[in-house]
């Protein structure tokens, strides 16, 4: 990329890496109902990162781990988005949700939050996914027009995460 940033796509092999990362970004962030990591443990990053959910890494010009995404398949009826969605029954095998996003303070500024859903869309290419879905705080502006500046948008408003207000998210690849 032009500022030096590269993405990867990983697997759950970076598991540890991407959990220290968020745990990072989580620990400097002033309202912690913005960015629902409280619950999710190591050993959640390595199951929801193996195939066909997998991470999206983006690095500096140095190597140093910049910002990352986990793509995940919902892996039970409850936890699908769709459902809050109200998609029909025959379409909720092709939720796939963008997950969890975070970037490196000194590290903002790049988009890269938006090149890691980008980055994301690519790599979803060619498989049965086509409804993307996220959810994001009313109280984080900055993710909610990253990811409008690419096509995602809100759809409903439902409370999540044990009683945070979250904006749910889509895009749609049969739309593009």
């Amino acid at each position: 990329m032009e500022d030096g940033y590269t993405l990867e796509k990983t697997d759950e092999s970076t598991a540890d890496l991407f959990y220290k990362l968020v745990r990072s970004v989580w620990e400097g962030v002033e309202d912690k109902n913005t960015f629902s990591v409280q619950t999710m443990g190591p050993d959640w990053y390595e199951r929801h990162m193996r195939a066909p959910g997998f991470g999206v890494l983006a690095r500096d010009e140095k190597g140093n781990a910049a910002g990352i995404l986990i793509v995940v398949e919902p892996d039970e009826e409850e936890h699908n988005l769709g459902y809050d969605i109200r998609l029909q029954e025959e379409e909720l095998p092709r939720v796939i949700h963008m997950d969890t996003s975070a970037v490196l303070p000194e590290h903002r500024g790049h988009r890269l939050e938006q090149r890691m859903l980008l980055f994301a869309e690519e790599c979803l290419k060619g498989t049965p996914y086509t409804h993307m879905l996220c959810t994001i705080s009313p109280d984080n502006p900055a993710s909610l027009k990253s990811a409008e500046r690419i096509g995602y948008r809100a759809v409903a408003t439902k409370v999540k995460y044990g009683g945070m207000i979250r904006r749910i998210l889509r895009k749609d690849r049969r739309e593009e």
